[in-house]
């Protein structure tokens, strides 16, 4: 009996997997097409992308301080200059615990993050290449302070467009992903991204900026 048991959970691991894994390339294109907005004009885009996600910030990616029941008006006020005032975001977080308590846990944390195919997400109008995050920062050197990392990466890759997402989080009909562009000397941005699922479909609720250049 133990035994057919543990065939039955083997079995349900294994028909589960492929399609959380769909939702994971999902999401990393919505990513990419309506916050990037790339892959969505005429001409092809070119972009790089580090292969896996390496959390340089420690762990730092708490919008909010989740000890206290409610949420502080130094919080509201940090989200709403980083989600260009999202008033419909911020009254659920005010008014609904549960939902606030899910935010937090989608934004405390992003290591562990696996390797990107990124041939899954590649279209027509979108070509992407891939590059290890220690090759990526091989090109600044030490203490990022290599000359002319920039001309270089243009001339091996033929982009200044690097992109990096973290693993997929998920909490019910909710999930986050965090996300960095980066683009040159003072160019880039890097933002949290919630995502819900309404009537079983995926969509960006709002995105979290983190950082900017």
């Amino acid at each position: 009996m133990l035994k057919k048991v543990l065939f039955i959970i083997f079995l349900t691991a294994q028909s589960t997997f492929p399609q959380v894994e769909k939702v994971d390339y999902e999401l990393y294109s919505l990513i990419i097409t309506e916050q990037l907005e790339l892959g969505i004009k005429s001409s092809i885009d070119s972009v790089l992308l580090i292969e896996q996600f390496e959390n340089r910030f420690d762990n730092l990616y708490e919008v909010f301080d989740a000890k206290s029941d409610s949420i502080s008006n130094s919080d509201i006020n940090f989200i709403s200059i980083n989600t260009g005032n999202d008033t419909i975001f911020i009254k659920r977080l005010i008014n609904e615990s549960k939902f606030r308590k899910s935010v937090y846990g989608l934004t405390s944390d992003f290591g562990l993050s696996p390797k990107i195919n990124s041939n899954l997400l590649s279209t027509d109008k979108l070509n992407i290449q891939s590059i290890t995050a220690k090759k990526y920062y091989s090109f600044f050197g030490r203490k990022f302070k290599r000359k002319n990392p920039w001309k270089r990466i243009i001339k091996k890759y033929g982009t200044r467009k690097v992109i990096e997402f973290s693993k997929v989080k998920y909490n019910g009909d909710l999930a986050s992903v965090y996300f960095g562009i980066h683009c040159g000397g003072l160019c880039g941005n890097g933002r949290i991204v919630i995502f819900e699922k309404v009537n079983g479909v995926w969509g960006i609720l709002t995105s979290i900026n983190q950082w900017e250049s």
